[in-house]
């Protein structure tokens, strides 16, 4: 089997400086930078053996382990070996035929001396004269909470596979979020697989651990991007956290003089959509207040004045609260929106809010 090592995706290096003392002169904050990459083929195997990465200064790993990984995955361990300014990756296993691999080496490699992270670093190559370029990203966020998450598995299983046994065999592409919680397959093919999101180690699910996945089949060839929302399928988000008062109010000056003082405002929701839903006001991410309505007006009575972030909930079963979803029974999570700046609410005020729900 000839190789085919195609270097032409992402060379692009940036920089994550580690803070340190001062030593007289100026500081480098700049990440290694690629100078070469050799790839050596296996005599009698006739495929891939090792590749060399050449720096321009003297490197060491960086939380491997977390942060590499090689789509589609393969059996054998990728063994790696540091030497001055040179890495050596020697590559054990038998890839597969007609096949392009990702080589992900993102946040995997710093300097030295300063610790500056090689931020991204990804390497493409075939084991064929046709090299599959069709190309997939997509975001994953929290569905109770909308933040992102990163460092999670983003996994392409065909589509043939049952659901029942998906998380016993070996995804057929592989991805990893970053910071931003984005992820990307740039070497894909034109057929149709199953996408699913883990936030563990591994790409086994676990009790407590956050799983996302899709309704429908994702293609390349017609799909580009993709939401994905990860949720924990014990968690349900209920009730009112904090105690109103308690929370709006230092509990060494709330007393009876102060209660009987308060008054209150009112929110009023304008927007097209009119089905069962939930509105929550929260502050520092704890739910203050909740309000169940089954219909419009979405009038929200009798709130304590202040600053507040403020969630809708579409409330499909009409129960009330936030239900998280299922894989077994591929339910989604509740969807959530929320609304995009901070609201304040004034003493004896009504304030009306146009929001455009979907």
């Amino acid at each position: 089997m000839k190789l085919y090592l195609s270097i032409f995706i992402v060379l692009l290096l940036s920089s994550c400086a580690n803070m340190v003392a001062p030593t007289g002169g100026e500081k480098d904050m700049d990440a290694p930078e690629i100078l070469n990459i050799i790839e050596s083929v296996g005599k009698e195997s006739g495929q891939l053996d090792k590749i060399y990465f050449l720096f321009d200064e003297h490197i060491a790993l960086n939380q491997w382990e977390e942060h590499f990984y090689i789509s589609p995955p393969i059996k054998k361990r990728i063994v790696k070996k540091i030497a001055g300014k040179s890495l050596e990756l020697h590559v054990e296993d038998t890839l597969m035929g007609n096949t392009t691999y990702l080589l992900s080496l993102d946040n995997c490699i710093k300097d030295i001396n300063e610790g500056n992270v090689v931020e991204d670093l990804q390497l493409l190559f075939s084991t064929s004269e046709n090299v599959d370029s069709l190309k997939l990203s997509g975001k994953l966020k929290n569905a109770y909470t909308l933040e992102v998450v990163e460092n999670a598995w983003i996994m392409l299983f065909d589509k043939s596979i049952n659901d029942s046994i998906i998380f016993k065999g070996t995804p057929n592409y592989i991805a990893k979020t970053d910071k931003d919680g984005n992820f990307h397959f740039p070497n894909l093919n034109a057929n149709d697989y199953k996408i699913i999101a883990l936030t563990n180690f591994d790409f086994i699910y676990n009790e407590k651990e956050l799983i996302a996945f899709s309704d429908k089949l994702i293609n390349a060839k017609t799909d580009s991007f993709i939401s994905l929302l990860a949720f924990d399928p014990i968690v349900e988000i209920d009730s009112v956290i904090v105690d109103t008062l308690t929370a709006l109010t230092d509990s060494s000056k709330t007393d009876s003089v102060l209660v009987e003082s308060i008054t209150y405002g009112k929110l009023e929701i304008l927007t097209p959509t009119n089905s069962p839903c939930v509105f929550q006001l929260l502050q520092n991410k704890k739910v203050i207040s909740k309000f169940v309505f089954a219909a419009k007006p979405y009038a929200l009575l009798d709130i304590i004045p202040g600053k507040y972030q403020l969630k809708y909930i579409a409330d499909a079963n009409e129960d009330g609260i936030w239900n998280t979803g299922n894989w077994e029974s591929k339910t989604q999570a509740e969807k959530v929106t929320n609304y995009q700046t901070e609201i304040t609410i004034r003493s004896n005020w009504d304030l009306e809010l146009e929001w455009e729900l979907e």
